[in-house]
């Protein structure tokens, strides 16, 4: 029997986890709640049951699994409920708008023998599993340095994430948490942070472009840099080790290359691409609930990114220390 996947909230992203559910084996999305109208008829169109309330969706559909895909600050009520139910439930990212919001999640999750994942899909990106299988291995020595850019130029002035009660923060809040997500899956938990983060070319509420850096909890230092005002052509993932550096310089596709500070020569190792980190990270979630063990993006790791960025938004707000 088929494991049913309902959706609450059907703006944009919603059509990744449609899609997603009706790729993976096992699953059938069957209903979608929005207060939008509009949202609505087009998840109707779609082949789903159509609600405008959330919880008479759940309580008429009975779902084993929820996609909550709404703005991060209504993601706590939605999760705290789906999990009590006993109702599986993957959360798109960030975990919640704040640190509070995200251990009422972490708390549901604790108490519920249901599953929670939040959506860092970014773990399961082929170049990404290529540098955690490398570092893995050894090949980087003791890791030094760590930096990871995500930028692009996005407008989001009339978005969600331009709004500071809906969203907690801007591009640090969002594209930031992947980053730092993925600081952690591949070299471990933040340790400290110092951050600037503000708006620069657009009329919102909360930062267009942040930069944090950071120490590890194992030694190694690490800089994000995130912004919807700066070009694509920042996005750069490099770390330095004892023995060389690994570098992704083709994020979307790779290879991952490795210097070896013995030999002073480029290596070149493939990804595997056979499947989009969206169709990886469903699949994971299935996997998990069949073999009941905890999704590798779970409560703990994601109210830890929850702390990392509340942290950097903090520091922001200080400044640092004047130039005397």
């Amino acid at each position: 029997m088929k494991l049913r996947a309902a959706i609450v909230g059907l703006g944009g992203i919603s059509r990744t986890h449609i899609a997603g559910w009706t790729e993976t084996e096992g699953v059938e999305p069957v209903a979608g709640a929005d207060v939008n109208a509009e949202a609505v008829a087009r998840a109707v169109e779609q082949g789903l049951t159509g609600y405008s309330d959330w919880r008479e969706m759940l309580d008429t559909e009975k779902p084993d699994i929820v996609s909550i895909c709404t703005p991060p600050f209504l993601h706590p009520e939605i999760a705290s409920e789906a999990l009590k139910r006993g109702i599986h439930v993957v959360s798109e990212k960030p975990m919640a708008a704040d640190v509070p919001g995200a251990r009422v999640m972490a708390k549901a999750a604790a108490e519920s023998d249901a599953l929670l994942m939040v959506a860092y899909c970014h773990r399961f990106h082929g170049p990404i599993l290529k540098l955690k299988e490398l570092l893995d291995e050894g090949i980087l020595g003791k890791p030094i340095f760590f930096r990871g850019c995500f930028t692009g130029l996005s407008d989001m002035e009339h978005n969600h994430r331009g709004s500071l009660r809906q969203a907690g923060g801007g591009a640090l809040m969002d594209n930031g948490s992947h980053a730092v997500d993925l600081y952690q899956f591949l070299l471990g938990r933040i340790a400290n942070v110092s951050c600037r983060a503000g708006t620069f070319l657009q009329q919102m509420e909360t930062d267009d472009v942040a930069l944090m850096i950071f120490e590890g909890e194992k030694g190694c230092y690490g800089e994000v840099l995130v912004g919807y005002s700066v070009p694509p052509q920042f996005t750069e993932w490099r770390i330095a080790g004892a023995k060389g550096v690994l570098s992704l310089d083709d994020y979307g596709s790779g290879p991952v290359r490795f210097w070896s500070r013995e030999t002073n020569e480029w290596t070149e190792y493939e990804c595997d691409n056979s499947l989009t980190r969206f169709q990886r990270q469903f699949q994971h979630f299935i996997e998990c609930i069949r073999d009941g063990r905890q999704p590798c993006s779970n409560a703990e790791t994601a109210l830890h990114t929850q702390q990392a960025i509340a942290a950097a938004y903090q520091s922001a707000r200080g400044k640092g220390l004047p130039v005397k």
